[in-house]
């Protein structure tokens, strides 16, 4: 199974000979834990969905903490998206938190399937408006929610990061410390 062409059909329509291209073009990398998949100062040159492993979307602030800005694992868009649009150098570091496969294209490949798939620019704008609308909702809710509605949120709903991610890092996306998050999940799971 190609989970990238698993994806584009979700939100695109395609025949056969753009499927046969795009499984043509489409490659695989794999990452083992600790792997960086885009550190600052590179370009990132692929997109790409997760097959299976698990990612961490990472800054060093100017007083050397590490700041989780993402979580990414099975099934999701891999990038970094600011970097790979605008062909910069990053600003982050995406590093594997396990052993991690990777299906992508690259940004040069990416212009060929504009030219051969025109419904691709469509299926790339989906994209692009998940990452916009999840990056949003995790704003928002460090802004209007409480820290225990915001442990919940992303309990419910990334139910597979929680066996997966050291807590100091879901603290860190959550945007508290270590000890709050403990002290969130002593409140929620000793009622």
């Amino acid at each position: 199974m190609n989970i990238f062409i698993e994806n584009v059909k979700k939100k695109i329509n395609l025949n056969q000979s753009e499927e046969k291209f795009l499984n043509e073009i489409i490659e695989e990398k794999i990452y083992l834990k600790n792997d960086f998949f885009i550190q600052p100062g590179q370009v990132c040159s692929m997109i790409g969905y997760i097959e299976y492993g698990t990612f961490r979307i990472f800054n060093i602030n100017t007083k050397g903490i590490e700041m989780t800005n993402w979580l990414s694992t099975d099934n999701d868009i891999i990038t970094e998206i600011l970097s790979f649009i605008n062909e910069q150098p990053s600003q982050e570091y995406i590093q594997c938190l396990e052993n991690t496969k990777v299906q992508f294209i690259s940004f040069i490949n990416l212009q060929e399937i504009y030219k051969r798939i025109p419904n691709f620019h469509i299926f790339i704008k989906l994209v692009y408006e998940e990452i916009l609308v999840d990056l949003k909702k995790n704003i928002f809710s460090n802004i209007h929610m409480t820290t225990i509605e915001r442990y919940k949120t992303f309990s419910s709903s990334k139910t597979s990061l929680l066996n997966k991610v050291p807590l100091k890092y879901i603290a860190s996306f959550l945007g508290m410390t270590d000890s709050t998050l403990s002290r969130v999940r002593k409140k929620i799971y000793s009622k």
